[in-house]
């Protein structure tokens, strides 16, 4: 949750990534759209979880696919079938009184055989997506964040959280990994920057990242111009088949990683260790600089 400074006057604006605005409106009766199965990677049926999104709530991108999670009036929860494992989302939320600027990024784990539901908490001028299951008829989190890292989730769990997660939220974010012989730069929308310390060989592209828990971790490195292949163009396309490399994350405590591959043959077998540098700036809360009093 980013938290803004709080404004005493009910009828002030605030602008900012997370800011709110808010006028009168009635909400009507919730009638759920199943929006089917979102299941790229083919995992079995059996193996599928089920999720909730309720009203007011809009999803544009799971995993960095672009969906259409939405109505134009909003007010309808949505289920979806998903498979199991760390999934991303990019929500947005609007009831009509209050809604958000920008897209929100959040990660979430899913396990076989347990419910989801995805929801918002507005606490003044912030807003904070809950991804919550019940246990025992308990309510409880399923957000992916670092202070739940547990050894329970494995390589790829920490690999997400560490390497691919800080990069969702913002276009300056940059995670470095680096040894001896190579540094990959991760940056935001799925790019990625390599240099051979050896023979100074610059390559650039896009990745994709498979995360269900059925299937593993893998990579897939494309290289390609950036500017003429779009990271939706990517997903939209036969990745897996056109990767020059596929890196599969053997280990990540958060300072370094492992990597192990299985594409190219020649690549089998091999471990590279990385250490894992955070780039992206700390980024500061947006002072209000001016107001805008809403007409009464």
């Amino acid at each position: 949750m980013r938290l803004l400074k709080t404004l005493s006057d009910p009828c002030a604006f605030m602008t900012g990534v997370m800011t709110l605005a808010t006028i009168i409106f009635l909400c009507s009766c919730d009638v759920p759209v199943d929006r089917g199965v979102f299941n790229p990677m083919g995992v079995p049926v059996d193996q599928l979880v089920t999720i909730t999104i309720t009203p007011n709530l809009a999803v544009s991108k799971v995993d960095n696919y672009q969906v259409f999670w939405t109505r134009p009036d909003n007010n309808y929860s949505q289920t979806v079938k998903m498979p199991p494992g760390i999934h991303t989302f990019e929500l947005n939320y609007n009831d009509g009184t209050t809604w958000t600027m920008q897209p929100i990024a959040v990660a979430a784990k899913f396990v076989t055989g347990n419910d989801y539901k995805i929801s918002q908490l507005i606490q003044g001028a912030s807003i904070m997506i809950q991804v919550n299951t019940k246990k025992n008829g308990v309510e409880e989190s399923a957000l992916f964040n670092r202070d739940s890292l547990s050894e329970d989730d494995g390589p790829l769990a920490a690999y997400v959280k560490y390497v691919f997660y800080p990069t969702l939220n913002s276009p300056e974010a940059k995670v470095l990994l680096s040894n001896d012989d190579m540094d990959i730069l991760f940056e935001y929308d799925l790019v990625y920057r390599q240099t051979d310390k050896n023979t100074g060989k610059k390559t650039e592209g896009r990745y994709v990242i498979e995360m269900d828990s059925t299937l593993g971790g893998r990579i897939y490195f494309i290289e390609a111009d950036i500017s003429a292949l779009s990271s939706d163009a990517l997903l939209g396309g036969n990745f897996r088949q056109d990767a020059q490399i596929i890196a599969v994350p053997t280990f990540c405590d958060g300072k370094t990683a492992v990597y192990g591959y299985s594409k190219p043959e020649e690549m089998a077998g091999r471990e590279d260790v990385f250490v894992i540098m955070n780039l992206t700036p700390v980024e500061e809360l947006v002072e209000v600089d001016e107001i805008i009093e809403l007409p009464k």
